[in-house]
């Protein structure tokens, strides 16, 4: 048999349709909130506005609460050390640094007088 003798029917059949025959599909329902709506007046009533008193606010008197007592205890030899320790990390790591920096300046410094010298020597090569 070959893939021309294949039928569509042949080819649903074997693959089912593409449906499992147990499959049902889920049906989500989604929750249904209802807000409520925004509702405005309007003040038609400017006389009622007008003849209404306005009285003034009290003045708001300080709240009086008792001040507990804050105690402060001293910092744990824990984080001593681990602030000692991170010291002499970071002491460290600026000297290698500081080793890092000169090894590159007398690293370059040669160089860049090798390089005068030649860009001389072709100046003078080339005007005589």
């Amino acid at each position: 048999m070959s893939i021309l003798d294949v039928t569509e029917d042949q080819i649903f059949q074997t693959l089912g349709k593409g449906k499992d025959p147990n499959f049902k599909p889920i049906e989500k329902a989604r929750p249904v909130t209802i807000k409520p709506k925004k509702t405005y007046t309007i003040n038609t009533n400017t006389k009622n506005i007008s003849s209404k008193t306005i009285n003034a606010p009290k003045p708001a008197q300080p709240i009086e609460t008792p001040v507990q007592n804050v105690v402060i205890t001293a910092p744990a030899r824990q984080d001593e050390e681990i602030v000692k320790k991170l010291t002499e990390d970071l002491n460290e790591l600026n000297n290698r640094v500081c080793g890092l920096q000169k090894m590159v300046k007398w690293y370059m410094m040669p160089q860049f007088i090798v390089i005068l010298v030649l860009i001389l020597v072709l100046v003078v090569k080339a005007n005589s």
